[in-house]
């Protein structure tokens, strides 16, 4: 089984629209969204049934008043601030379990949280699309990527689907850190502003550690020519591989805002399939 992970080190580059067209081109694949705070690729598809699953990240306090006798050693030595007239405080609480291992009458429990959720459909022509949702506030990001990132592998293998599209997160924190997990191939796509220009090398910085192959695709690349030639010759000096570069188009943009695949327009997609054909050459 091979892995295609598209990340760029921020958000607006086109991840979704290449990865929605990457999706699209492809004979049978598992696709994935590891925005985990932001998802994006569910919302190209035509999805009709969609089944839903908890994800517990992590634990919280629980006081049990009948038992609490009030003597406030919990909320004394919380560092994180988390009890307050003895009632714990949900978002300040890290899960660490003090409160419960220092209890005289054993009044605290630690219960499993709620920190979001994570989907599943079948994807018309291919295999099945996962996707997730962390809830507002809640941490354990790179733990949801990973339970997703494990339930799709796992239905690949037993479906006999070989290849794993993945549209992944912004930045360069935790979930795009879980999302690199067993990935086969990176592809970045950068624009060619400061920022895209920045953003994209700090990215590659985190991929190359990590040893995993990686090419490089250049979208709006006619909007900045000579950003374009930095990011050529940045790639060309680390060896990394161009497979296209995509000009700024405005029909992309409405695709996009019409819930439409970009690579399912005929002109678009005469851009995008040799770029994915090039892709394909690298895993």
């Amino acid at each position: 089984m091979k892995e295609i992970l598209i990340l760029s080190g921020k958000g607006g580059s086109g991840k979704t629209s290449l990865t929605s067209s990457f999706i699209g081109f492809s004979s049978n694949c598992m696709a994935c969204d590891y925005d985990v705070d932001a998802s994006n690729l569910p919302l190209l598809f035509q999805l009709d049934t969609v089944e839903e699953h908890p994800f517990t990240g992590g634990q919280v306090a629980g006081i049990d008043p009948a038992l609490c006798i009030g003597c406030g050693l919990c909320e004394e030595l919380c560092r994180f601030q988390a009890i307050k007239s003895l009632q714990v405080v949900i978002l300040s609480c890290e899960g660490c379990g003090l409160c419960a291992r220092i209890c005289p009458v054993q009044a605290i429990k630690m219960e499993a949280r709620s920190s979001g959720r994570w989907f599943s459909a079948p994807l018309p022509g291919k295999g099945s699309i996962f996707y997730a949702e962390l809830k507002p506030g809640e941490e354990n990001s790179g733990k949801l990527v990973a339970c997703m990132k494990e339930q799709a592998r796992h239905t690949a293998q037993s479906e006999n689907i070989d290849l794993i599209i993945a549209d992944g997160p912004a930045g360069l924190g935790c979930p795009v850190i879980s999302a690199l997990t067993a990935a086969d191939l990176v592809v970045m796509i950068a624009e060619p502003s400061i920022s895209g220009i920045s953003d994209v090398q700090r990215l590659y910085h985190l991929v190359k550690a990590r040893g995993i192959k990686t090419v490089l695709v250049i979208n709006k690349h006619d909007i900045n020519p000579g950003g374009t030639t930095q990011l050529e010759n940045w790639a060309t000096g680390e060896g990394i591989s161009i497979c296209g570069k995509i000009p700024f188009d405005t029909r992309v943009v409405a695709a996009v805002a019409s819930g439409i695949v970009p690579g399912s327009i005929a002109e678009i997609r005469q851009q995008l399939k040799p770029i994915w054909e090039e892709v394909l050459l690298h895993i």
